[in-house]
Order: C-alpha cells, then sequence, then structure tokens
C-alpha cells in the first residue's frame, strides 16, 4: 500500500490550483517562504500576476530568492508566468 505524500499532491496539480497553493505547502526552503511572507506573497499567483518590474523592485527581492522562483516554475512548465503582467 502507497501513502500519498504532499510532494506526491504536487506532482498532479493542475496550474490553477498550484497557482492558488500556499507556498509554504510547495516545497520551497524556509528562506524563500520567509521572503515570500515578508514580501506579502503567500501563493505563486500572488507572485507572477505583478509586473516584473514591480516584483524586482520590491522589498526583499533577491536574485537568489528569484533563482529558486525561477527553477521552480520552469520544472512545472510554467517560467512564462513571470513575463504575465
Amino acid at each position: 500500500m502507497y501513502l500519498y505524500t504532499a510532494r506526491d499532491t504536487i506532482k498532479y496539480m493542475n496550474k490553477e490550483e498550484l497557482l492558488q497553493t500556499p507556498i509554504d505547502r510547495l516545497g520551497f526552503s524556509t528562506n524563500f517562504c520567509r521572503t515570500c511572507d515578508s514580501m506579502h506573497f503567500s501563493t505563486l499567483n500572488d507572485i507572477t500576476s505583478i509586473l516584473p518590474e514591480r516584483l524586482i523592485n520590491k522589498e526583499g527581492f533577491s536574485y537568489s530568492w528569484l533563482g529558486e522562483l525561477s527553477a521552480y516554475l520552469d520544472k512545472k512548465g510554467l517560467l512564462h508566468l513571470l513575463q504575465r503582467p
């Protein structure tokens, strides 16, 4: 018998479910989650719904944070969402 883990559930989420899931439940690092909290982001949709210029200028932004986000979105086939307004 196989017990499903939170990571298994994330694998099978559709795009909208993934975008609406709290960031701290998606497998990001503790540091990434803390930074999201300080930037007032609770979901990936919060992050991807603002213009890239606003994101880069947000207090707490760092390129290491962006790197973790980009790697995650790329792995899920959603990297293009960082380009949308």
